[in-house]
């Protein structure tokens, strides 16, 4: 290594399935574009790249078996300051049963300085909580699963590149040489990164944000949540939901996600998982009873949700409670709640479903 050369620290994140030659292509030029723009402007520039993936070793790609990495274990020693992370695209969303890839995005992204998701390597940071409220692209195909998923990330597939802060989401459209040149000539340091960057959000902070809807007590977000907990044990359809606030079933559904932010059908399936886990704590009921009181019919979907949402089983919960070696609970569950305690806005809500219920009924759970 040259005398003075500053070094440049770059992380590749693969897994099983995703394309290589894309990844490998933006790095070529990344480097090839820095190394001609330092021969003219100073000190020529180092790089150390390190690629990552779940179990290690040789990771192929889908696209040729000729193009393979070497690849370092996600759980060994992470890289700390990156100056560019580069997440790779792949053919499908790769199934993150441990939650490995999401912890190790959240231990690596918040010194990273320039973070890139290359197609649907945007869903792996959307699944570690690190896009909620951010504007990201994505590749079209995949666009409407990223949207459902995950509510709370603003998703504009026209785009073929979107910059929020340090973030960088491309969709199949995107010049690679664009992308590095933007990269080359927009470097952050470590000390002016955007205020979101890197944080994953705490379990429970969107409640102060969605407090203000069910606050409003004309607010279709108020009312229908009220007739919800009333009727928490039913067959509550969507359909019947727009009947009891007289309106059409797709204006329902537009007016609830606009002052929420979730579909009406998520977030009631989120309710009552929430209602479940409160009953879990505060009642000694058998898991089916407290599953069919809550209207989700048996204890195998209850627990289903609870490994889905909660990482954890219904019954494991229940002997941990509040212990805080509970897992992270998922992104999407966790901007409403935080697996332990209920949210006021909730307890508002239940205490007002209750106060307008006629006498003897309750709320289910």
């Amino acid at each position: 290594m040259e005398t003075g050369a500053e070094v440049r620290r770059i992380s590749i994140l693969t897994y099983p399935g995703c394309f290589l030659g894309e990844a490998i292509r933006l790095l070529e030029i990344f480097i090839s574009l820095g190394e001609s723009m330092a021969e003219q402007n100073g000190p020529k520039t180092r790089n150390l790249i390190q690629i990552y993936s779940l179990s290690g070793g040789r990771v192929f790609s889908p696209a040729s078996r000729l193009i393979f990495m070497d690849t370092l274990m996600i759980q060994g020693p992470k890289p700390v300051n990156s100056d560019l992370l580069i997440i790779a695209h792949g053919t499908r969303a790769v199934t993150d049963h441990a939650g490995e890839l999401s912890g190790w995005l959240r231990a690596v992204c918040p010194g990273a300085k320039q973070i890139v998701a290359l197609g649907s390597g945007v869903i792996r940071l959307a699944a570690a909580g690190l896009l909620n409220h951010r504007r990201v692209t994505t590749h079209s195909a995949l666009a409407p699963l990223l949207a459902e998923n995950y509510p709370l990330v603003n998703v504009d597939a026209l785009s073929p590149l979107q910059i929020d802060g340090n973030i960088y989401t491309t969709n199949e459209h995107m010049n690679l040489r664009e992308l590095a040149m933007l990269l080359i000539k927009k470097p952050l340091s470590l000390g002016s990164r955007s205020p979101h960057q890197g944080t994953a959000p705490r379990a429970g902070e969107g409640a102060t944000a969605f407090h203000h809807a069910f606050a409003r007590t004309d607010s279709i977000a108020h009312r229908v949540i009220l007739w919800w907990l009333a009727h928490i044990d039913e067959d509550i359809s969507m359909e019947r939901s727009a009947e009891f606030l007289s309106m059409s079933e797709r204006s329902f559904r537009r007016h609830f996600k606009t002052e929420v932010g979730y579909s009406p059908y998520l977030f009631l399936l989120l309710l009552r998982l929430e209602l479940a886990r409160q009953a879990l704590i505060d009642s000694n009921l058998p898991i089916d009873k407290i599953a069919r009181r809550g209207g989700l019919h048996d204890g195998q979907q209850l627990a289903r949700m609870f490994r889905k949402f909660i990482e954890t089983s219904p019954h494991q919960y229940r002997i941990e409670k509040c212990n805080d070696g509970l897992p992270i609970p998922h992104p999407v569950y966790a901007a409403l709640f935080d697996g332990r305690t209920t949210p006021p806005w909730l307890r508002e809500l239940q205490f007002a479903a209750k106060r307008g219920l006629p006498e003897g009924r309750g709320s289910g759970l």
